[in-house]
């Protein structure tokens, strides 16, 4: 089995979107609140995909969800209007990190496992054109705004750097590898929303790279076991979880310097920004999972101050942040739920019952309709859960 963390909402080029307000399998227990138009947030009914999901993206128009199967060897495409299963498509062994181009027509699958490869799947069809060789073990992939270039995040523990190898995406070809830093346990990367740097994580730093010319400039040192990064509206700052030194790291992308790390809580793994770049949340697992209550700890981008930490759950990973920046949705692995926060208080609402181990989230660009995919431990298949969002409040 590989296990893998899954950010979901936190770095460019990773879409996040949902679907409408219908009205299906809502439990009394899950109705959390009522607005005056009559919406309730809650869980609907699950979707059956393949073994062992994990990431999901949503296209740009909102119309289908993409969930890949670790353990199938599938992706498995879900109409949002009807939240219906469709075929699976067969991208090979381990497929995991997904990104969509901005106009929504090509999927971009990397499948883990030796020989590294990335799919390229017409999404107006569903169909899995020629695979792009790319390196060993294709952890994370982010597309530039413009949508001409994927990157690629190999990092396999047996190289003593990790490569980065940007795909164009007009004729789906590989281009040169760039070497970033030594991988370390988890992959991430982040392009700046103006599309002119990447940033890579490291072992214990993160490597810019330029997307004019693909060349890596000098890591910045952040801590051991950086984990996530998401990068405001602005392309000023990206916020880096530094799960080794439980910090989140601001870096001052027009100098590529480290600031003054904030303190968050105990190996923090998710982030994302709100869309006005106002406000970080961090996701902060704990040291016992179990018996310690996880916490989001949010953090205000004016002052990199971290306010006080919102509970959750026992173990937070993601963090999705609704398009209308009014609710923060957060993955709890270890409590079977995902959990609600009201960004203007910074409340956390009623939990929402879901499926097994969820760990990733995706909300459609609408923002009514937020996924949870159920990872599940066992060797049947996973679940998605839509759950009802309600915008603007």
């Amino acid at each position: 089995m590989i296990r893998r963390v899954i950010i979901a909402a936190m770095t460019a080029g990773v879409a996040v979107a949902a679907l409408g307000c219908a009205a299906v399998h809502a439990s009394g227990s899950q109705q959390l609140r009522a607005t005056a138009a009559g919406c309730i947030r809650a869980a609907l009914k699950p979707i059956t995909v393949g073994r062992q999901p994990g990431p999901i993206v949503i296209t740009p128009d909102g119309k289908t969800a993409y969930v890949a199967n670790a353990a199938s060897g599938t992706v498995t495409p879900i109409r949002t209007a009807t939240n219906t299963a469709l075929k699976p498509i067969r991208v090979g062994s381990t497929p995991g990190a997904m990104v969509i181009t901005p106009n929504g027509a090509m999927l971009y699958v990397a499948d883990y496992l030796a020989p590294g490869k990335v799919v390229p799947i017409q999404t107006a069809t569903n169909t899995a054109l020629k695979p792009i060789k790319v390196g060993i073990f294709p952890e994370a992939v982010a597309v530039t705004p413009d949508g001409r270039t994927v990157y690629v995040v190999n990092s396999s523990s047996f190289a003593p750097k990790a490569t980065v190898v940007p795909i164009r995406t007009a004729t789906n070809t590989a281009l040169k590898p760039v070497r970033a830093g030594p991988p370390g346990p988890g992959a991430a990367i982040a392009i700046t929303p103006d599309g002119t740097t990447a940033y890579v994580t490291n072992a214990d730093s993160v490597t810019p790279i330029r997307t004019a010319t693909n060349m890596a400039l000098k890591p910045v040192k952040v801590g051991p076991d950086p984990r996530g990064i998401t990068i405001t509206p602005d392309s000023k700052t990206a916020y880096v979880t530094v799960s080794g030194s439980d910090t989140v790291v601001p870096i001052r992308t027009a100098t590529n310097t480290a600031l003054k790390p904030v303190k968050v809580g105990t190996r923090p793994i998710g982030i994302a920004i709100t869309p006005d770049g106002k406000t970080v949340y961090a996701t902060v697992v704990t040291a016992s999972p179990y018996s310690s209550p996880g916490l989001v700890t949010p953090i205000r981008t004016a002052t990199n101050t971290a306010l006080k930490p919102v509970k959750v759950g026992h173990g937070p990973i993601a963090v999705a942040i609704t398009p209308d920046g009014g609710t923060a949705y957060v993955a709890d692995y270890e409590g079977d739920t995902v959990a609600p926060i009201q960004t203007a208080t910074t409340t956390a609402l009623k939990l929402i019952k879901v499926g097994r181990q969820p760990d990733s989230l995706a909300i459609t660009p609408n923002g009514r309709t937020v996924y949870a995919v159920n990872y599940t431990s066992d060797e049947g298949p996973g679940t998605v859960t839509p759950i009802r969002n309600c915008p603007n409040v």
